[in-house]
């Protein structure tokens, strides 16, 4: 039996450890049918990225132009490639059954309808579950302060600012901790012991569903933060990952998408800039001297607005301080 974490991941990639961070109502419809859970309200041009420790960009409007994508990775400065990007074939990614996207679409719409923000619980659906799979949702910490957030967040390695130039403020963030089920998992044993009690209860409530509520660990698993002023929005993210030597924190991408991607350096830091042919533009890096066991995973995001590639600079330079 596997743990079908999230949704949305879980329509890409079906693995039992990607976390339930919303990414899937924006990107939807190029690769798979919609579901999501941390979802960035206002993300640039329906692109959405996934990670599963990994990340998946996606664009629903792509370009007709015949381009290849250079793609590129990021070295620390021991020259060891700490973050890469490579088109989506060369991912886990896998077309779900009908069967599972009818089941974790229904997890998806409940956790919508029952879970509130912060929360975390099991879903068990009866229909199209013929293997007993649990399903695992779990919703984000939002907070509308930069004060608030800054005390408020167990891993104090991350960077938090409370404006990225003289006009751009701190608006809201979603934070994502990861459940103790996923810090401690069950045994397959355990797991299978918890579905058919869902499975009972569900029966005996008559209805098609039956939930068990979870609790979080201090573990932080990504960080969405949003900057606005007028029509200009920027959108910072952070994501954390075990330092390990047989993993590389990559991104894959859709191949219709047009872009250009470039490496620049800031301090001896590389940084990975990516101009979309349609529009908007991203810039990404890895810190790895933070914490001595986690490594997080920058991303600036142009959502909306005209933003240089200077700009970007001058904002990620506050975060590498």
């Amino acid at each position: 039996m596997t743990l079908n974490n999230h949704p949305d991941l879980k329509k890409l990639f079906h693995d039992p450890h990607i976390p339930d961070i919303d990414l899937t109502e924006k990107v939807m419809k190029r690769i798979y049918a919609e579901q999501e859970e941390y979802q960035p309200k206002a993300r640039f041009m329906a692109r959405r990225k996934l990670s599963l420790l990994i990340a998946v960009g996606l664009l629903v409007t792509a370009s007709t132009a015949v381009a290849m994508v250079e793609y590129n990775s990021l070295k620390n400065k021991k020259g060891e490639v700490v973050y890469k990007t490579g088109p989506l074939k060369d991912s886990d990614f896998r077309v779900p059954s009908k069967e599972e996207s009818m089941r974790t679409g229904t997890s998806e719409r409940l956790k919508q309808e029952l879970l509130p923000k912060g929360s975390a619980a099991y879903f068990y659906i009866v229909p199209h579950n013929p293997n007993k799979e649990l399903d695992l949702k779990f919703t984000p910490f939002v907070y509308t302060d930069a004060a608030d957030l800054r005390a408020n967040m167990k891993d104090k390695s991350v960077q938090i600012v409370e404006s990225l130039n003289e006009k751009l403020t701190f608006r809201i963030a979603e934070v994502f901790y990861q459940p103790e089920v996923l810090s401690d998992p069950p045994t397959p044993q355990e797991e299978a012991a918890i579905a058919d009690k869902l499975h009972k209860q569900a029966k005996e409530a008559k209805k098609d569903y039956a939930m068990m509520p979870l609790k979080f660990s201090d573990q932080l698993m990504h960080m969405s933060a949003t900057y606005s002023h007028r029509d200009k929005v920027i959108e910072v993210s952070v994501r954390r990952d075990v330092k390990q030597d047989d993993f590389t924190p990559s991104t894959y991408w859709d191949e219709d998408i047009k872009m250009k991607q470039e490496v620049l350096t800031v301090d001896g830091v590389e940084l990975l800039y990516i101009k979309f042919e349609q529009n908007g533009s991203s810039l990404t890096w890895v810190d790895e001297t933070s914490d001595p066991v986690y490594q997080y995973v920058y991303e600036i995001d142009t959502v909306s607005g005209k933003t240089t590639k200077e700009e970007l600079l001058k904002m990620a330079k506050l975060y590498m301080k």
